[in-house]
């Protein structure tokens, strides 16, 4: 047995079922035929007796059978078919198929009894008796034993051929059950293939809930999927929340942390601030990285967010700052393309990397999105000076910052990282045909892929 396939467990038991149901079903079939035949060759044993008795006479040289017996078989030598005639132990004709063989003399038993005799060469004989009392020309009453028998070969040799024929059939009847059992089953199991479809859809965002008709056998399960549904989406609201607690909680302090790095610079403390800088930006990198988590953890029931809009409405607000109108923007993003974001992730992403390629960009950015497969892959490129292979993994650590002259704390692309890594997505760093950056981010298409941890 199959402990993984409900389906094949079920199949299994139908057809083993079936067969042993069928096998049973033979058998008695069997056994019913070989009796109707028995029947059958008692009732025709029967009747050459009759024919027998009616044939015998006794005239001066004793008794006699006046005619042959119609059933050519009994002129044929070990055809199968045989009789005898006794009188006081003595045995005074038999059939010309017996040849020179006799049959066994029995005792008397009630006229009727199917007995079963040795034959003339040792075969089993069903055999029949009759006792007749007739009157010989002097008057005197003489008593005859009547025996005639027929090789019971005969009759298991029908028995095999319909037994024979009645396996094959019950064979074709078992395949039959089987693939019925299979369509049955199937037609069973369809309600749990579409509770499987549903929860998949589910998991893709598609639907909140376990909504549809299903059998009362299935329904007790609808709503316990449908209970744990609703208490994870209240776990992940209250872990945003907290989440969102946290933040908001740590930002004042995070500020006063920074005002006080840059007191301590301007004082010429620069090694102190340093070390508080370091600090800030790991404790930021920190809060935006379980905020993302918190997020994250939503997506597979609740978002799909439409990367075009976003994208757009991203760019528009990019144009709006400095330096925006100066640049070039090339968007190339087809309609409806959508993406297991949460709105703030998106936004927290698709900002950082506009921002930065607009800080750096020398008159040209590009940005595209395209669905890859199972994956979505976001470009954004520049035309700035770019980032030399040797510093790229640098700039992807908190708080690093290759030119101190451009604003910013250096946590940009530190952050999309840590964000685009808790959707189990990538973002790598290459140079732009012709100089410049581009940043790479591939994201999952499917939610069921995403971290939920």
């Amino acid at each position: 047995m199959v402990p993984g396939s409900l389906r094949l467990r079920l199949i299994l038991s139908a057809v083993i079922s079936s067969a042993l149901a069928v096998a049973a079903a033979g058998v008695a079939l069997v056994v019913l035929a070989d009796r109707h035949v028995e029947r059958r060759l008692v009732q025709e044993v029967g009747a050459h007796l009759d024919q027998l008795t009616a044939l015998l006479r006794v005239g001066a040289r004793g008794p006699e059978v006046i005619d042959d017996l119609a059933d050519p078989r009994f002129v044929r030598p070990f055809s199968g078919l045989y009789f005898q005639i006794v009188e006081a132990g003595d045995i005074k004709i038999r059939s010309r198929s017996l040849w020179d063989q006799t049959l066994p003399i029995p005792p008397e038993a009630p006229e009727g009894e199917v007995r079963e005799l040795k034959g003339p060469r040792d075969q089993a004989l069903m055999t029949l008796e009759r006792r007749v009392s007739m009157a010989a020309e002097g008057g005197d009453l003489r008593t005859f034993r009547l025996f005639v028998g027929e090789d019971r070969a005969e009759i298991d040799g029908l028995v095999f051929d319909f037994a024979l024929e009645a396996a094959a059939f019950l064979f074709v009847l078992v395949a039959f059950l089987t693939l019925a059992g299979w369509a049955y089953i199937t037609v069973g199991l369809k309600p749990l293939e579409n509770l499987r479809d549903l929860v998949l859809q589910v998991r893709r965002g598609k639907t909140r809930r376990l909504d549809g008709a299903f059998p009362n056998e299935v329904l007790p399960l609808v709503e316990e999927l449908n209970g744990l549904i609703d208490a994870q989406e209240q776990a992940v609201e209250r872990a945003r929340a907290r989440a969102g607690d946290l933040a908001h909680g740590l930002k004042t302090p995070l500020a006063v942390l920074s005002a006080e790095s840059r007191s301590l610079r301007e004082r010429g403390e620069t090694e102190a601030a340093d070390a508080i800088d370091i600090e800030v930006a790991g404790l930021s990198r920190f809060v935006e990285r379980e905020l993302a988590r918190s997020r994250a953890a939503a997506v597979p029931y609740l978002n799909r967010l439409d990367l075009s809009r976003a994208l757009d409405r991203m760019v528009g607000a990019m144009q709006r700052l400095p330096r925006g109108e100066e640049l070039d923007w090339l968007v190339e993003i087809p309609p409806g393309l959508t993406a297991p974001l949460h709105p703030e992730d998106a936004n927290e992403i698709l900002g950082n990397l506009l921002d930065n390629a607009r800080k750096w960009a020398a008159g040209r950015i590009e940005v595209s999105a395209h669905a890859a497969g199972e994956r979505i892959e976001v470009v954004v490129a520049d035309d700035g000076p770019g980032v030399p292979e040797a510093r790229r993994e640098a700039v992807l650590k908190r708080g690093i910052r290759l030119d101190e002259t451009v604003q910013g704390s250096g946590l940009g692309l530190s952050i999309v990282d840590d964000l685009v890594t808790s959707y189990r997505g990538t973002l790598a760093l290459s140079e732009t045909p012709g100089g410049g950056l581009t940043v790479r981010v591939e994201l999952p298409r499917s939610p069921s892929a995403v971290e939920t941890e």
